[in-house]
């Protein structure tokens, strides 16, 4: 059975570009995969707390050896990290908010990379640990920060490609629904070549 894990990063609930697409995604996907199984979280519903010194402290004691209370603090990030290691396929749908990511996102990510479960520091350096087959991101953003001179204010795509790489996704798909808010032609072209990769990605790939 097939499992996919589907992050949404969006702050809106309505009319969001990227959930809309990430919606094409899944259903796509099911169409394919009708035994399996979505696990799907909208961050933006969660109100996920920042990580603290009593997290980061718990996160660095030896299983084992923590307290209650340091297994209350992990229980939350330990159930992401979990669905993560089971996934299949790995589904993120973001926009850029300030040229970054949404800080939703940001606390998610630093709740799942967790020395020991997702990474690990050996004899040369970080290892990542995740080995999930596909993951896939969505971005979409107000204007088009795909190509010079503009590419060099979009902080999301090289942060997100970074901090998946180091804990084991090496290979992700980016998927830029660039010129969102630039209405028109423009917004027209960008969405529906993104339908385009997203049908044509899932009708290829193989697990």
């Amino acid at each position: 059975m097939s499992n996919l894990v589907r992050i949404d990063a969006s702050a809106l609930s309505q009319g969001s570009h990227s959930k809309a697409l990430a919606d094409l995604f899944e259903q796509t996907w099911r169409a394919k995969h009708p035994q399996g199984q979505v696990k799907h979280h909208d961050l933006s519903q969660l109100n996920l707390p920042h990580i603290d010194e009593a997290f980061i402290q718990a996160m660095y004691t030896a299983e084992q050896d923590r307290d209650i209370q340091q297994h209350q603090l992990l229980e939350q990030s330990t159930h992401f990290v979990n669905e993560l290691k089971s996934a299949d396929c790995l589904l993120i749908s973001t926009p850029m908010y300030n040229f970054g990511i949404p800080s939703h996102l940001k606390t998610y990510i630093d709740m799942v990379t967790r020395v020991g479960e997702t990474f690990r520091y050996g004899e040369k350096g970080p290892e990542g640990l995740l080995k999930i087959t596909q993951t896939v991101v969505i971005v979409a953003s107000g204007g088009d920060y795909t190509q010079p001179p503009m590419d060099a204010m979009n902080f999301v795509t090289p942060y997100l490609k970074t901090v998946l790489g180091f804990n084991g996704i090496d290979s992700p798909v980016f998927i830029e629904a660039a010129g969102m808010a630039m209405g028109g032609e423009k917004q027209q072209q960008s969405l529906e070549q993104a339908k385009q990769t997203i049908q044509s990605m899932l009708s290829q790939h193989n697990e």
